[in-house]
């Protein structure tokens, strides 16, 4: 199982090396993964439902844009194993993208100390507000737009084969 080496997998998938048992592996952790997400915002409270709503409705929305194009980047109807694919592809990417979120928020975390430095604490909360929700919304558009390109290109290279 590959957590990081996407061409590694890349190429196994090309080269149909994976087993079964691999795929269900894939299959498994990618599925944990979705449900620690999904716990995680069950614990997270909405406080502004707009900023949540907005979000939710456009996720939905990528998601259909986004499995259809990866959908063709595999082949279309005569592409293999889509979701096979798809699904095995999502571990190491997915595990790229985390890291890069968390990332973000450090630097974020980071620029708000810094920041905090020429501005009275008191201050803060009430500069920040306003703007939390939205940026988070617009970072989250963000990885899922990228996330979704690189399924595609991922993808692509595993069915150039098939062609």
């Amino acid at each position: 199982m590959y957590f990081w080496n996407t061409k590694k997998l890349i190429e196994d998938l090309r080269n149909g090396r994976l087993s079964e048992q691999n795929y269900k592996n894939y299959y498994l952790i990618s599925s944990v993964f979705m449900f620690i997400i999904m716990f995680a915002m069950r614990l997270s409270p909405i406080v502004d439902i707009v900023p949540n709503l907005i979000d939710a409705l456009i996720s939905i929305i990528i998601l259909i844009i986004g499995v259809n194009f990866c959908f063709n980047a595999n082949g279309g109807n005569q592409g293999k194993q889509f979701l096979t694919r798809l699904i095995c592809i999502c571990l190491p990417i997915g595990v790229r993208f985390l890291l890069a979120y968390i990332l973000i928020m450090v630097f974020i975390i980071i620029a708000f100390v810094i920041t905090a430095r020429f501005i009275e604490p008191t201050q803060i909360p009430a500069l920040i507000e306003p703007y939390k929700h939205w940026v988070l919304f617009f970072i989250s558009i963000l990885m899922q737009v990228m996330m979704y390109w690189r399924f595609c290109v991922a993808l692509k290279a595993i069915s150039r084969i098939d062609n």
